[in-house]
């Protein structure tokens, strides 16, 4: 089963990172995707810009766009990882390895359809 994680940030979060745990974010994220490849469990990963984003809305029949990645207050999606695991279980475990966690949610989410499917 594929799932998607959603890591998300903050301003806390972010302010976290400048003031010295940088290495331990980045340590994490190296051993998991090391962990990760070694058992075939990874599909993809990345780190989301958050200068470049428009948010598309809609106003009185016509598509909107802004500047993003704030849709509503400051939180915002920093990154995602994509695993082929065998249970729901295993992904919220790979979830919980992250430096993220302490500052900010991270969302595990079950993909409902995938191209490898029959």
């Amino acid at each position: 089963m594929r799932y998607v994680i959603l890591i998300h940030s903050n301003p806390t979060a972010d302010q976290a990172w400048i003031d010295g745990e940088r290495e331990t974010l980045d340590a994490t994220h190296g051993a998991v995707i090391a962990e990760l490849a070694a058992s075939k469990e990874l599909v993809d990963t990345n780190e989301l810009d958050t200068e470049n984003v428009t948010v598309i809305g809609h106003h009185n029949g016509t598509p909107v766009t802004t500047r993003g990645p704030f849709t509503e207050g400051t939180e915002y999606i920093g990154g995602y990882y994509i695993v082929d695991v065998a249970s729901r279980e295993r992904a919220v475990e790979i979830a919980g390895k992250f430096a993220e966690v302490k500052h900010s949610p991270i969302e595990v989410r079950r993909l409902m359809h995938t191209s490898d499917e029959n």
